[in-house]
């Protein structure tokens, strides 16, 4: 089973996609980990979580998927469980952002942000999942 969950292909599509993901998703994870590019760090952003009503391990998984999850797919380590991570994280973020309707808030006049960017970052973690990490992963190298 584990040799199924590793195994992919030479794709240079899957590593343009599976790089392209986590180069989106790694500075997320650090605002919540680190604090870095405006974020509060892991103390506010758990406690932002969790006052909101989500329970500290769903929170704690949230930032260890967009941090280290996202920092495995950039090496393409176990690429399909952190893309289906990923892919339950913006299904939930859809659920939440969806009263702001579809698009991205780049007037600043909606209440918040649309579900445009979840929906896209859910496409790219599917193909991911499907096809694997693809040339120049981890997984690749483990599965020969």
């Amino acid at each position: 089973m584990f040799k199924r969950l590793l195994q992919t292909d030479d794709n240079i599509v899957s590593f343009i996609i599976r790089i392209t993901v986590a180069l989106v998703i790694l500075p997320h994870g650090a605002q919540k980990l680190l604090g870095m590019f405006g974020g509060y760090g892991f103390k506010a952003t758990m406690n932002y979580f969790t006052s909101s009503g989500t329970p500290s391990i769903l929170a704690f998984l949230v930032i260890f998927t967009e941090s280290i999850g996202a920092l495995l797919i950039l090496l393409g380590f176990t690429t399909r469980l952190w893309a289906a991570m990923l892919t339950v994280i913006m299904l939930v973020a859809i659920s939440v952002h969806h009263a702001n309707g579809f698009f991205m808030n780049w007037t600043g006049t909606q209440a918040g942000e649309g579900f445009e960017y979840h929906l896209l970052v859910i496409g790219i973690n599917l193909a991911l999942i499907i096809k694997g990490a693809g040339r120049w992963s981890a997984d690749r190298q483990l599965s020969k």
